[in-house]
C-alpha cells in the first residue's frame, strides 16, 4: 500500500514540473577598512647662528688722574698747534739781560711744591722771549707727578679771566723736581689776547694717579704779549 502511495506522489510531482533546488543565501562580503595616516613633514628649523666672541683688547688703557685747580678736572695733553709758527722778530733774539726771573713765595706753594721759579716775567707769541721755563720741587714725599694749569686774564683791566686750561704733566727728574717750557703757542688760540696776565696752578699726583694736593693760584706774576713790544 505504501509503495502505491509513493509512486502516486512521485507521479504527481513529476506532473507539476521539476523540483527546483532551494537557493542558498550567499554570505555577506567582508570589507576591510584600511586607515591611512598622513604624517605632515616636520619643519626644519635652521640652527641659530652663534655670534663669534669679540676679540678682547690686548692693552688696558691707562686712566688719567682726575685733577683740577678749583674743581675736578682730567688732565690731558695740550693739543698740538695747527697754525703756522709766527715769524720771529730777529732784532730782539739775542738780548738776555732784560729777562727778570720770578721766584714765587713758598706760601703760595702751600707746602705741596716749593722753589717755584719762572725764568722770566714776560714772553711773547711773535717776539723774544717766546718762552719761559718753570721749575718746581715737590714738598710732599708721596708726590711723583706734577700737572700744570694756566688761565688768561686781560691786562690791564683784569675783568675777564678764562677757564683753567690743562697743560699736562711736567717733566720729572725722578728726584722730586719738575720743569716745563711754556711758550706762546701753548696758549689756546682763542685766548691769545694782545696783552694778558698768565696765572698758574700746580697739582701733585701720587703713584695711584690720585690728587695729593695743589698750590694756591699764582696770579699776575707773568705777562704775555702777542706782538712785539
Amino acid at each position: 500500500m505504501r509503495k502505491i502511495l509513493f509512486i502516486s506522489l512521485a507521479l504527481m510531482l513529476a506532473a507539476c514540473g521539476v523540483v527546483q533546488p532551494v537557493q542558498q543565501e550567499l554570505p555577506t562580503p567582508i570589507i576591510a577598512t584600511v586607515l591611512v595616516t598622513v604624517i605632515a613633514p616636520t619643519e626644519v628649523v635652521p640652527p641659530t647662528a652663534i655670534p663669534l666672541p669679540t676679540q678682547a683688547p690686548t692693552e688696558v688703557p691707562t686712566l688719567a688722574p682726575t685733577v683740577g685747580p678749583t674743581e675736578t678736572l682730567v688732565p690731558t695733553l695740550a693739543p698740538a698747534p695747527t697754525e703756522v709758527l709766527p715769524t720771529l722778530d730777529t732784532s730782539t733774539t739775542s738780548n738776555t739781560s732784560d729777562l727778570v726771573p720770578v721766584v714765587v713765595d713758598n706760601t703760595l706753594g702751600k707746602g705741596v711744591f716749593t722753589n717755584i721759579t719762572f725764568s722770566n716775567d714776560l714772553f711773547s707769541l711773535r717776539c723774544y722771549p717766546r718762552e719761559i721755563t718753570i721749575t718746581i720741587t715737590a714738598g710732599l714725599p708721596e708726590i711723583v707727578d706734577a700737572v700744570m694749569y694756566y688761565r688768561v686774564i686781560d691786562n690791564p683791566a683784569g675783568l675777564y679771566p678764562s677757564e683753567w686750561q690743562n697743560v699736562g704733566e711736567m717733566e720729572s727728574d725722578k728726584n722730586g723736581n719738575f720743569s716745563k717750557v711754556f711758550t706762546g703757542l701753548n696758549i689756546n688760540p682763542n685766548l691769545r689776547l694782545d696783552k694778558a696776565w698768565i696765572d698758574f696752578q700746580f697739582i701733585g699726583i701720587n703713584k695711584g694717579g690720585a690728587v695729593v694736593d695743589r698750590t694756591q693760584k699764582i696770579e699776575r706774576l707773568v705777562t704775555y704779549i702777542k706782538e712785539c713790544p
